[in-house]
């Protein structure tokens, strides 16, 4: 039988594409300890967009909530079909025996009107419904891009402000950055923040932080 062997990353590639950045950001002579603590910041944005937008079997995407919606509404439509007041109730007395076997059905029930006992499953899932239609409204439309904007951009401009990175349109163009950071973290086309969409973020995350002087544009040590 064949075996499907992983492909195999372009070390070289990786490297000159890390450079680029480096390069784009105006830190390509910032030495090797600052080098190495940035890279390992970039490498956990990497690890962060890998695990919650490249692995398909990690992502909470809109089809896949719907086809839990579609599955919860079967099981409502089967529950009512099947006498749901009568199966419920029987179902908490089957469960109040297994916990009392010595007691007669008479004492249970008793116990279960007692402590109101008797559960409704349309009244536990109805609201759950309720709220997945809620988060399907609020997340049909570009699921993948809201996760590059969270776990890429945002860490990422917040890492440029800490290594107090300015940029212009002729020394140091965000766009140019942003471009050499997808490169190197293989992020796709389709999903990409746009460079107006790169600004409003960048300008939302400025007016919540403090103003930082644009003097230094070498990183912290």
């Amino acid at each position: 039988m064949t075996k499907h062997r992983r492909p195999l990353i372009n070390v070289n590639n990786r490297e000159q594409q890390f450079a680029k950045l480096l390069a784009a950001m105006g830190l390509n002579e910032i030495g090797p300890h600052g080098e190495y603590a940035l890279k390992v910041a970039l490498e956990q944005i990497e690890l962060d967009y890998q695990r919650s937008v490249a692995d398909p079997s990690k992502l909470l995407v809109p089809k896949r909530v719907r086809q839990l919606r579609a599955a919860i509404a079967k099981v409502l439509e089967l529950h009512k079909a099947a006498g749901s007041d009568t199966l419920d109730s029987e179902i908490v007395l089957a469960s109040m025996q297994l916990l009392n076997p010595n007691a007669d059905a008479s004492t249970l029930r008793g116990l279960i009107a007692d402590y109101r006992l008797e559960r409704r499953l349309a009244v536990e899932l109805s609201p759950y419904m309720q709220d997945i239609d809620h988060w399907l409204t609020a997340n049909q439309e570009g699921y993948k891009k809201r996760q590059v904007r969270t776990v890429v951009v945002e860490p990422f401009l917040k890492l440029m402000a800490a290594y107090e990175i300015t940029t212009s349109r002729r020394e140091r163009p965000r766009k140019q950055i942003f471009d050499a950071l997808f490169d190197w973290l293989g992020v796709e086309q389709n999903i990409r923040a746009s460079n107006a969409n790169i600004n409003t973020i960048a300008a939302e995350l400025a007016g919540a932080g403090p103003k930082k002087s644009k003097a230094n544009r070498r990183p912290k040590k």
